[in-house]
């Protein structure tokens, strides 16, 4: 095949779910949300993963914009914006997560051109309202469109610098899709580096320090020293992992806003009273180490 060809395709690109996917990543994993925002049941699970089925694909970003990990790689829709202004289309509208992600780009006015606001327009910016309360943050406001926009007049140079700007533009529309892909732009602990969207809570009775869940968190939530276990759920995305695969059921992860804060749980160096040997417990109370308690569970599960 020669270049002109293979830059030819490189130009189209198709959804894929990438090995970040939870359900990759375990097959412990419950995250279902790219599945629960199809609306054309183009994505199914083979062998508990996420598979797209291309020809019912219609490339709306729903699931890129609902996935917690960032895992599918691909293109969200375009948004009509003018002025620092969303424009309200006949197109689905943005997700809550897509909506906080733009307000913090300083878009934070949808303009409507109808009678009534779209209902499912209105719904989604309510939401995000109520989300935007939480953080202590001042509402969208949603204007109707007194006729056109006006066309804007500019000085030469101001013409030569927009044309350059349309040239680029241009350059990246006709770039390989990988170069163009957005699917990461929604990570909202960027944007909101002060709070937290999640909420994680270890019981501290029942964690044995195993660092299965230290291991598979991606955002680096969740970090054992010798020292302490600390939880830092600012960078949370709630993909329920830890959750999920703690062999304890220790960890609980809820979606909720609050400023973000550190929870550090102390270790204890303690000595066994069964096999004597020195382990490390969050539970001052502890009396016996991980394997002796095991053994002691088992022993009574058989009689």
């Amino acid at each position: 095949m020669g270049l002109l060809n293979r830059w030819i395709e490189s130009l189209d690109y198709e959804f894929r779910v990438l090995d970040a996917c939870s359900r990759h990543l375990s097959p412990l994993s419950t995250c279902s949300k790219c599945f629960d925002s199809c609306t054309e049941a183009a994505i199914t699970f083979v062998s508990g993963k996420p598979i797209i089925n291309h020809e019912k694909c219609t490339e709306c970003g729903d699931c890129i914009a609902e996935c917690p990990a960032q895992a599918i790689e691909g293109f969200l829709p375009k948004r009509m914006i003018h002025q620092n202004q969303l424009i309200a289309t006949d197109e689905h509208p943005p997700s809550i997560r897509e909506l906080l992600v733009l307000y913090k780009k300083g878009v934070k006015t949808l303009i409507y051109e109808q009678e009534v606001v779209n209902t499912d327009w209105k719904q989604a910016v309510s939401e995000a309202n109520d989300r935007l309360k939480q953080l202590n943050e001042p509402p969208f406001s949603i204007q109707r469109k007194k006729g056109e926009i006006k066309e804007e007049k500019y000085t030469r140079r101001e013409v030569f610098s927009i044309w350059k700007k349309e040239a680029q533009s241009t350059m990246k529309q006709i770039a390989p899709a990988k170069w163009r892909f957005n699917h990461r732009e929604l990570d909202l602990s960027i944007f909101y580096p002060n709070d937290q969207f999640t909420i994680i809570s270890l019981d501290t009775s029942k964690c044995t320090t195993c660092k299965a869940c230290q291991m598979l968190c991606k955002k680096n939530c969740l970090q054992i020293t010798e020292t302490d276990f600390t939880l830092s759920a600012q960078r949370c995305s709630g993909c329920m992992l830890c959750q999920d695969i703690c062999p304890e059921k220790a960890i609980t992860v809820e979606e909720k806003i609050q400023p973000a804060v550190k929870i550090s749980h102390s270790l204890y160096t303690k000595e066994c009273t069964t096999c004597n040997s020195k382990y490390k417990t969050l539970s001052i109370n502890n009396d016996k180490c991980v394997m002796c308690k095991k053994r002691e569970s088992f022993g009574t599960f058989l009689k």
